[in-house]
Formats: structure tokens, C-alpha cells, sequence
């Protein structure tokens, strides 16, 4: 019996010290998948949509940088400005040049002298998937950007579940008072849906090498989320 109460007590504790660690390696592969994900729908996109993956890719890419312009954070250290450029470039780091993609092109653009083994992988790989990895740079970076922009929404969403954290609570005090309706389906389905919008709709967003407005993401997503969020209060279980 001592030695069960030890082992649970021991698995509490791991469990205690370890969970930030736990949710940093799911939301790095996450972050990971996605980023893979972006770079397969773009090579798709090369292959049947783009006649010019490349120039596409680019396009792409300018418009992204352009929408920070016009949002007036590119003047000064603007917090915005700052996220985008980290993230971007992390992003970058991350995805080629911490796999040498990034080198070998730059080697193989000057014509670098490599040794035997070099010149057999720029020249299989590197010359042979020329544009589909500048495309692969390209829309990795408009992900990085993407992200920043997601990033930079957090205050507005707490903000937003403040608000509808309150107001649901407070109905369902009021429910509870007046032995109004339980209904655990509706908490269910205020929990579920902001689960679903917001994997589909972020994944759409990220995933998706084409010159998309946030205003027509975030927006929707933060009326879905308020409402689904004070229907998951409001519809708690009145006794706990």
C-alpha cells in the first residue's frame, strides 16, 4: 500500500515538473508539421496552379511584408515589427538552415569549389530542385510571418475570453439560482467548436500560399470564440 501511494505520489510529481516540457515538444511538432504541411501545398500549387512557382512564391511573400508595411508597424521597434522579423527569420534558421539548404544553395548559386562528395549532392539535389526550393524558402518565410501576426492577436483574445468568461459565469449563477436549464451537451459544444475553428482555421491561414487578408481570419475567429467560449460558461455544470 505505501509503495502504491509512493509510485502515484512520485507520478504526480513528474507529472507536475514535466507538463511545460510536455506541451513545448507537442506544440514544436506542431509548429514543425505545419511549417512541412505549408511547403507541400506550395509545391502542389507549382505543379498545377503557378506558371511561374518562383515568381508566385515571391509575389506571395512581397504581399506579406507589404501588409506589415501598411499596418504602420514597419517605423520604429514596433512590437509587431519585431515579432514578424524573429519569427520569420527563426523560421528560416529552422527549416534551411539548420538542414545546410540554405548553404548549399548560396554554394551552388556562386559556384563554390566543394570536394567530390559536395559536388555530387548540389548537383543531383541542389540543381535539380532548383526552383522548388526557392519556392519552399519563399512560402516558409510567409508561415513565419503568418505566425507573428497570429502572435501579436493573443491580448485581443484574452481580452475576449475575460469578457466571455465573465458574462457566462455570471448567466449560469443566475441559472443556478432559478433552476434554469443543464444542458452539458451545449458545454460540450461551446468547448468543441472553438477547437475545431480554430485548428482548421489557423491551419487554412498558415497552410494556404495565397495572399490572404488576416482581418477576414481574425475577425471571425474572435466572434466564434467569444460566443462559444460564454456558452461554455454559461451551460457549466451548475453543481459541482
Amino acid at each position: 500500500m505505501a509503495s502504491d501511494q509512493s509510485s502515484a505520489y512520485d507520478g504526480n510529481l513528474a507529472h507536475a515538473f514535466l507538463w511545460p516540457l510536455k506541451w513545448f515538444i507537442k506544440g514544436t511538432l506542431f509548429y514543425v508539421g505545419l511549417g512541412l504541411l505549408t511547403m507541400f501545398t506550395a509545391l502542389i500549387f507549382a505543379q498545377y496552379y503557378w506558371p511561374n512557382p518562383v515568381e508566385a512564391s515571391a509575389a506571395v511573400l512581397q504581399s506579406e511584408v507589404a501588409r506589415i508595411s501598411d499596418l504602420g508597424v514597419n517605423v520604429g521597434n514596433t512590437y509587431l515589427s519585431i515579432i514578424a522579423n524573429n519569427v520569420m527569420n527563426w523560421t528560416y534558421w529552422l527549416f534551411f538552415k539548420v538542414t545546410t539548404i540554405h548553404d548549399a544553395v548560396v554554394a551552388y548559386s556562386l559556384g563554390v569549389q566543394v570536394n567530390e562528395l559536395d559536388k555530387l549532392y548540389l548537383g543531383q539535389f541542389i540543381a535539380r530542385n532548383g526552383n522548388e526550393i526557392y519556392v519552399c524558402m519563399n512560402v516558409i518565410q510567409v508561415y513565419g510571418i503568418r505566425i507573428a501576426i497570429l502572435l501579436s492577436t493573443l491580448p485581443l483574445f484574452m481580452l475576449l475570453n475575460l469578457v466571455a468568461f465573465t458574462d457566462g459565469i455570471t448567466e449560469r449563477y443566475i441559472r443556478r439560482a432559478c433552476s434554469g436549464r443543464e444542458s452539458s451537451d451545449i458545454n460540450k459544444i461551446g468547448k468543441m467548436s472553438k477547437l475545431m475553428l480554430f485548428g482548421m482555421t489557423i491551419s487554412f491561414y498558415l497552410c494556404a500560399p495565397i495572399a490572404v487578408n488576416p482581418f477576414f481570419i481574425i475577425v471571425p475567429m474572435a466572434a466564434v470564440y467569444t460566443v462559444a467560449t460564454r456558452f461554455q460558461w454559461k451551460f457549466y455544470k451548475k453543481y459541482l
